[in-house]
């Protein structure tokens, strides 16, 4: 690269407030993405959704375990069908039902087009909506609208918004995995029904973990007709790769192969920590002024900066399962996040567990202590970090918490397994040697 070109670069020319403006455009640790240009590893996904809603009256449901990226793909996708105005972004906790979803759905639109609140206080299809919504109405003074009294109501309801709006009605309904009561489910099921069989021009997307996926569709005996489902697993490696290079592409970030493949590994195939460690990574290359070069004490200034900053719900249960009497706790975790299988034996365990524990010049626990430690993980005085879910078999009761864990081996000095050929060349990984 010319001196000319190398002077050229964002990482070298822009101030820190647009280097870090440029940064949120190309790394998302803390949003969801909308936009396919930097939605990587889900294009199969994404074509399947586009080609599915071309069949009126389909709906969509992406499930998959917290962290692999459903939010992403719910709402790039929502962008991509709202030509004409952008979809509504709904989100489910533990107080939500039925109504109160589709009510705030309601005062979404009708805050975007002034004036639709009162065509629908008034019924304007020749139906009334007077009491649905009441005395109550949407007014600037309580700014909330009373919920609907029938799913016939929401359905009526939902069909005037779909009128009165440019393009199809493109809502995203994220966490719906928190709506944990069975008539509220069946409320859902039989107003995607009712949508479709009316021809109403709207389209919704749910996004929740897997059990969710049973819950909607036990709901209604024919709810699997109206929806395209999406089951989302881990990123795969290539699109680990594409989202640290692209980013440093963008940024003039000059970054080893050994670097990308550290990060890709550690990440254990959940987005938000390849965003975040890249993020804080590409922060240290900008305040280093060295060129816009990544080097290794960049990287594990890095990780110590990504482990600072992650998530209290996912440090969380880390932190308490680990901070006890013994300190043998943390290896048993890394044994665990071993590998790329979410589930493992326990024999298998145990070896990974040998294996770190020689590389680290320690003594290892006897098996016995061991399996003390493996159970004693799935206690709630651990966190219920653990899960078995049959005889002698593991995993992380939160699938993401396992990125956690490879992280601080990695700043442990430990090298968990890597499942990737191209990753154990670029890494010298062979499960044998110290790390160098």
């Amino acid at each position: 690269m010319t001196q000319e070109l190398i002077g050229l670069r964002p990482v070298i020319t822009q101030r820190e407030p647009d280097f870090g403006k440029l940064l949120d455009m190309v790394l998302s640790p803390s949003r969801p993405l909308q936009s396919e240009e930097f939605l990587r590893g889900r294009a199969e996904q994404l074509d399947g959704i586009r080609k599915a809603l071309y069949a009126g009256g389909r709906h969509v449901l992406i499930h998959g375990f917290r962290g692999v990226g459903k939010s992403s793909l719910a709402q790039t996708a929502a962008f991509s069908l709202s030509t004409k105005s952008d979809p509504i972004l709904l989100g489910c906790d533990q107080s939500n039902g039925f109504t109160s979803i589709i009510r705030d759905l309601i005062e979404e639109v009708a805050g975007r087009r002034p004036g639709l609140e009162k065509v629908i206080r008034e019924g304007s299809l020749g139906f009334n909506l007077g009491g649905f919504l009441g005395t109550g109405k949407i007014t600037e003074q309580e700014g909330v609208a009373p919920p609907p009294t029938s799913v016939n109501e929401a359905v009526r309801v939902v069909a005037l918004l779909a009128d009165k709006i440019e393009g199809d009605l493109v809502v995203v309904i994220d966490e719906f995995d928190q709506v944990k009561d069975q008539q509220e489910q069946e409320n859902f099921a039989n107003f995607i029904k009712q949508v479709s069989d009316k021809h109403i021009p709207a389209r919704f997307i749910f996004c929740g973990i897997g059990d969710s996926v049973d819950a909607l569709m036990s709901a209604h005996g024919s709810a699997d007709r109206y929806f395209h489902t999406v089951s989302l697993d881990r990123l795969p490696y290539d699109a680990r790769l594409e989202i640290i290079a692209g980013a440093a592409d963008r940024l003039g970030v000059e970054i080893d192969d050994t670097t990308q493949y550290r990060i890709a590994k550690i990440s254990d195939g959940f987005p938000h920590y390849v965003h975040l460690i890249s993020e804080k990574l590409f922060w240290r290359v900008f305040e280093a002024e060295n060129g816009g070069k990544v080097t290794g004490e960049l990287f594990e200034k890095a990780m110590s900066d990504a482990s600072d900053a992650m998530e209290m719900k996912l440090k969380q249960p880390y932190e308490t399962a680990t901070r006890k009497y013994t300190n043998d706790y943390e290896t048993v975790l890394f044994a665990v996040a071993d590998g790329h299988e979410l589930q493992r034996r326990s024999t298998d365990i145990y070896q990974s567990y040998q294996r770190i524990m020689t590389r680290l010049g320690k003594s290892p626990l006897p098996r016995d202590k061991f399996n003390n430690r493996m159970n004693n993980l799935k206690q709630s005085s651990y966190a219920g970090i653990l899960t078995a879910n049959r005889a002698g078999w593991y995993e992380f009761a939160e699938k993401v918490v396992r990125g956690y864990a490879r992280l601080r081996a990695e700043q442990a000095g430990v090298d968990l397994e890597i499942d990737h050929p191209a990753a154990k060349r670029r890494l010298g990984w062979d499960g044998n040697v110290e790390r160098r």
